[in-house]
């Protein structure tokens, strides 16, 4: 007697394995793997490039990048000009500033008032140019480098809209600075 089990019954449509019988035709061979270092080298069914087949495309030109700069720049100069104007402006409010370094605007004459507000659009204005236009200036920086369309001017386009920010920042101190100076006793 054999200890070998009965077959299970086939389940769905999948055929049941049947061992080969002595007379049968054999399985085919498995294929031979060969090493992974020996690999066949691939079939060339494309022709060579041409000798005259350009290796880089040709230089754009750099004046995306310049004006990018030039846009940079005039926004730091614009912005810089209207933020001194107002920051001197609202320097001279300083005379109606009590011991405690505040002002309370009820406490002002209209015509300080009037200084007050416009020194403060001057401000507003002068920031608002400038941030408007250096953002300009550092998206199409940007655009300039990747590209490759005058990219030292498009990284020096890049620095002075970031930097520009500090300049403008100074600027306004600087006016507000010589707006004050009449009315600070030494």
């Amino acid at each position: 007697m054999s200890n070998v089990p009965p077959a299970p019954e086939p389940q769905g449509s999948q055929p049941a394995y049947q061992p080969p019988t002595p007379g049968d035709s054999a399985p085919p061979p498995a294929p031979q793997y060969s090493a992974p270092g020996s690999y066949p080298a691939a079939p060339s069914n494309y022709p060579a490039a041409p000798s005259d087949y350009p290796t880089e495309k040709p230089k754009g030109s750099n004046k995306l990048g310049l004006i990018a700069f030039v846009v940079a720049l005039a926004a730091v100069v614009i912005g810089s000009i209207v933020a001194y104007l107002g920051g001197q402006s609202l320097g001279t409010l300083i005379e109606y500033t009590g011991t405690s370094g505040t002002v309370d605007a009820n406490d002002l004459p209209p015509a300080a008032q009037q200084i007050a507000a416009s020194g403060g659009l001057l401000t507003f204005a002068g920031f608002a140019v400038f941030g408007v236009l250096a953002l300009w200036g550092f998206v199409q920086g940007i655009v300039a480098v990747v590209k490759k369309r005058g990219r030292g001017w498009g990284i020096a386009a890049i620095i002075v809209a970031v930097l520009g920010g500090v300049i403008v920042s100074i600027i306004w101190g600087v006016g507000f600075a010589a707006g004050a100076a009449p009315y600070i006793s030494a």
